[in-house]
């Protein structure tokens, strides 16, 4: 997938709207994620209806106050607007998270093609190495919400990015990544371990 956006300029949709234009920037971004491409425009109704739905979705996988680790999963917005008003209109509706294509990039068009893109809106889902694992994802995503996801998921048979943690933290819940070099630091009494 990374081979698909290189040479290409992604920006996150936050207030600073940085940049990944470098192949490290791309790599570190999309490599072993399930890439959404969502193909909208501000003057399309459906999109307007839609952009809720997503909206939550996006949220329910990747922000922490849904869930203990953001999910691998990316969403590209890819604007079929006319004007950079447009696009920022719909920008303000979608995660702060999600990445897009500039209005200017004509990147976007190729993408349009590629992918035959005839209405919107049109949720592209593709696997970490570019296949397609589904050309249209609104009605999957609309009726099944973030239960689709875990389909993909296994289906695209991503690398999980958990490691093995020892046999005494398999019951705790971790709070970070940090967690078990705390709980060792600070050796809580359920980790104390009896020295003979």
């Amino acid at each position: 997938m990374v081979d698909l956006f290189l040479g290409h300029s992604l920006v996150c949709n936050n207030r600073d709207r940085v940049e990944y234009d470098t192949e490290r920037d791309v790599m570190l971004r999309l490599q072993n994620r399930i890439l959404l491409l969502f193909f909208g425009s501000a003057d399309c109704q459906r999109c307007q209806e839609f952009i809720p739905t997503l909206k939550d979705f996006f949220k329910r996988l990747t922000d922490e106050f849904y869930v203990e680790r953001s999910a691998q999963l990316v969403l590209l917005y890819i604007s079929l607007d006319q004007s950079e008003e447009q696009l920022e209109h719909l920008l303000k509706e979608l995660p702060k998270k999600c990445l897009f294509l500039t209005h200017d990039d004509p990147y976007r068009r190729e993408l349009e093609s590629m992918f035959e893109v005839e209405d919107v809106p049109r949720v592209v889902v593709l696997r970490p190495d570019c296949s397609v694992l589904s050309p249209n994802a609104v009605s999957e995503i609309s009726s099944l919400g973030t239960d689709c996801f875990h389909n993909w998921q296994e289906s695209a048979e991503l690398i999980d990015r958990n490691f093995m943690l020892n046999e005494e933290f398999d019951d705790k819940k971790m709070r970070s990544v940090t967690d078990p070099i705390r709980r060792l630091k600070y050796k809580p009494q359920a980790y104390q371990k009896s020295v003979p």
